[in-house]
This record gives C-alpha cells, sequence and structure tokens, in this order.
C-alpha cells in the first residue's frame, strides 16, 4: 500500500469556493482520492476547522454540507489522541515564533505520529516542520498529469 498523503483543510476549502488559482488543483486532487489514485488522510481538527471557519463567516449549512461531503471520500481519518496533543504542544512551543499557528502544530503532530510525511497544503507554515514534506496542490497536479 503507497503511504498516505495528509490533506489540509484549504484543499477543500479552495476546491468548494469561488474562482481562484488553487480550485482546478484542489478539485483535481479531490478527484484522485475519489478514485483512490491517491491516497489521503485527514484528521478530526481537520473537519473541526471547516465547521468553525464556515460557521464563522455566516455559512455553517455549508460547513456542515462540505464535512459530510468529505466524510463519503475513500478517506484515512485519524482522531487526536493524547499523544498528539502531548507532541501539538511541544511543536507550537518551538516553532510558534516561525508564525505556525496551534491548529497547525496539531496536523503536524498526528501526521508524525501515524508516520505520514507528506501534506498537500497552499499552506507555507508547513515548509518549518523539517520532517515534513509539503506539496503545493498545484505542483501536485503538474506532477501528475
Amino acid at each position: 500500500m503507497e503511504p498516505l498523503l495528509f490533506l489540509d483543510a484549504n484543499i477543500f476549502m479552495y476546491a468548494a469556493g469561488k474562482s481562484h488559482s488553487y480550485k482546478n488543483p484542489c478539485l483535481h486532487i479531490l478527484k484522485d482520492v475519489e478514485t483512490r489514485a491517491l491516497a489521503a488522510a485527514v484528521d478530526t481538527e481537520i473537519l473541526q476547522e471547516l465547521l468553525y471557519r464556515y460557521t464563522h463567516i455566516g455559512l455553517a449549512d455549508k460547513g456542515i454540507q462540505l464535512c459530510n461531503d468529505i466524510l463519503r471520500y475513500p478517506l484515512k481519518i485519524l482522531p487526536v489522541m493524547e499523544a498528539d496533543m502531548r507532541l501539538a504542544i511541544d511543536l507550537f512551543d518551538q516553532h510558534r515564533n516561525k508564525g505556525v499557528k496551534p491548529r497547525d502544530s496539531i496536523h503536524v503532530a498526528i501526521m508524525k505520529n501515524n508516520g505520514i510525511t507528506k501534506i498537500i497544503s497552499a499552506d507555507k507554515d508547513f515548509d518549518n516542520f523539517g520532517f515534513l514534506t509539503r506539496i503545493d496542490p498545484q505542483d501536485y497536479v503538474s506532477q501528475t498529469v
């Protein structure tokens, strides 16, 4: 089985959003997940992040629909465990002066604890973690076409 790639929340947001340079690449990524050409994972925090964000901007129904859609994909959905939170706190403490957000530290901790070394994300903050390779959605598409 090929290694899992982690999908950041922005993949789903760009795919569901308005016209943007990342929209089509993110739709391509999700099509690859749907057809199982790409083995991917998210964590439960991704779903919480999307629900929070869409509720915050007054689009709770869209957030609920998006999360329900995500749950239909053949994704591995990873839980947030105590060990993940302990590592996330340490990672955040080490990288917060670089602009890393607490939520991203949680994702990174879950990836590290589950042996995932690659993330597809437009968020360059993930480049701060030496053990992690970030793949820009546009680069993913250019590598797979």
